[in-house]
């Protein structure tokens, strides 16, 4: 199940509504789903109170992020509504082919397969897997995921042959990317290249952000951490912790955490800005 991102640079309420879904999104990650749910139902109830529907972008991330904790959970009629809803709210407001839309159709797809309703769960990832490819790329690290678990379901509908050919693709697609992140490209030279000239703190702070945005595009999540810690840092000291800049860098950095699995840090990140305890 993928959470939806609600980094905000807003250091007012929504701001703070954003951190404490994010910070839910790392609680589920190390599997702590009652601290999560419990978050989630108070940014919610939040959200309510301030007139937003369930029309609203920002609810419907939060609905999905109650979705992925209820669903590990192993309550899974109460997730499958809450996914079907926000599902059908994305594609009449954002249309198919969008990367919401596409994030809630994966996340139906997974509750509707652990319930064994690989049928429905099967059309669904299909139709993630159409939008996915329009809207990120055939090879895109999103579309090979998802390309992954439609050959899941296969194997378990006991389609041989469509999955065969699935897990073909994907392996195809997956030494593609390989190779493209072993290759030094002439676009992360430029980036280099630009960094290395530049002057003052605002330039290099905009440089080494676009910079570790493009290595972690690539897979190195590692050098774009450091770089992205070193972000944080200048911009703090450049504008002070609750500007606009430096909370965007603190979200970059928080969602290159999340994809390199540090999800403790990226908890201990938000509740330093929330001004909670670590658990």
């Amino acid at each position: 199940m993928e959470p939806k991102p609600t980094i905000s640079s807003d250091d007012g309420i929504m701001g703070s509504l954003a951190t404490k879904d994010s910070l839910a999104a790392a609680l589920t990650k190390q599997g702590r789903y009652d601290e999560a749910e419990k978050l989630l139902r108070g940014v919610l109830a939040t959200r309510e109170k301030l007139g937003q529907s369930t029309a609203d972008p920002d609810m419907l991330r939060t609905m999905n992020n109650l979705g992925g904790v209820l669903n590990g959970q192993s309550r899974f009629a109460e997730a499958e509504g809450l996914h079907r809803q926000v599902l059908e709210a994305d594609e009449q407001s954002l249309g198919s082919e969008h990367s919401d839309t596409i994030i809630s159709m994966t996340n139906l797809a997974a509750v509707l397969r652990r319930q064994g309703k690989l049928e429905e769960s099967e059309e669904v990832q299909r139709r993630a897997l159409e939008s996915s490819r329009k809207v990120h790329g055939p090879g895109n690290h999103e579309t090979v995921s998802i390309l992954t678990h439609l050959g899941e379901i296969l194997v378990r509908l006991h389609k041989e042959e469509q999955a065969d050919q699935v897990s073909r693709e994907v392996a195809e697609l997956r030494q593609t990317m390989r190779n493209e992140r072993e290759n030094v490209s002439e676009a992360e030279e430029l980036h280099r290249q630009k960094l290395a000239l530049c002057h003052t703190s605002e330039e290099k702070i905009t440089s080494m952000s676009d910079l570790a945005r493009f290595l972690a595009g690539r897979g190195h999540h590692d050098e774009a951490e450091k770089m992205l810690q070193e972000v944080v840092k200048l911009s703090t000291e450049e504008y002070g912790r609750n500007d606009g800049k430096t909370r965007a860098a603190i979200g970059q950095l928080v969602g290159v955490l999340m994809r390199n699995g540090k999800y403790k840090e990226a908890e201990a990140l938000h509740r330093e800005d929330l001004g909670m305890d670590i658990a």
